[in-house]
């Protein structure tokens, strides 16, 4: 009879293991997606480059019916490499002769147009700022420093020009303003700070 009661409480003790393996495993499921996909993400955000083809305006998109291409957050990008087509078409209005102002500030507005459509956890935006970064101090590469102040007044507004045109709705503003509560401090990327040399832009 001891025995049976032993077997029987052994029985009814591994049943509960069981039980409460399974059930940790099914709550655990969520995180685990969710770290699947902030890898994927950040691999994703990491890999986005410029290419001189970009730069050259080789595949140059038609100008988007505006309505269209403010009716959502991520807008029209026809020729899919990462820049809004608004945003590429006045960019390459407002540099034409400068391929390497140009060639960095279309590096800038692929950083930014990933902080409104591929940001959802501290990791993502953590990766967002790092190529951000690399973007902007791009541009400030580009830039003359025989006068300070000038210098930094120019680099303020190419950089407020490019946020003004891809926050130019409510909706897209709103989805920039949302993520700011995962913003945490992070540490610079050891990488080159162009996608494309400026000097080979010259030759």
């Amino acid at each position: 009879m001891e025995k049976k009661l032993l077997w029987k409480f052994i029985g009814w003790f591994a049943g509960i293991v069981v039980v409460s393996v399974l059930i940790l495993g099914i709550v655990r499921i969520p995180a685990v997606l969710e770290q699947e996909k902030t890898k994927e993400t950040v691999e994703f955000i990491q890999a986005q480059k410029i290419t001189l083809a970009d730069v050259e305006g080789v595949n140059l998109p038609p100008a988007p019916d505006p309505e269209l291409a403010d009716a959502t957050i991520e807008g029209i990008d026809e020729n899919k490499n990462g820049i809004r087509d608004d945003v590429e078409l006045e960019i390459f209005k407002r540099y034409p002769n400068d391929p390497a102002i140009r060639a960095a500030m279309l590096q800038y507005a692929v950083a930014l147009q990933m902080y409104l459509t591929e940001v959802f956890n501290s990791d993502t935006l953590i990766a967002v700022a790092q190529q951000e970064e690399r973007a902007s101090a791009c541009l400030a590469d580009q830039l003359s420093r025989d006068n300070i102040q000038t210098y930094f007044q120019d680099l303020q507004q190419k950089k407020g020009g490019i946020k003004k045109l891809l926050l130019n709705t409510e909706a897209r503003r709103t989805r920039a303003n949302k993520n700011t509560y995962l913003v945490r401090s992070f540490n610079s990327i050891e990488a080159p700070n162009c996608d494309i040399d400026p000097k080979s832009l010259y030759n």
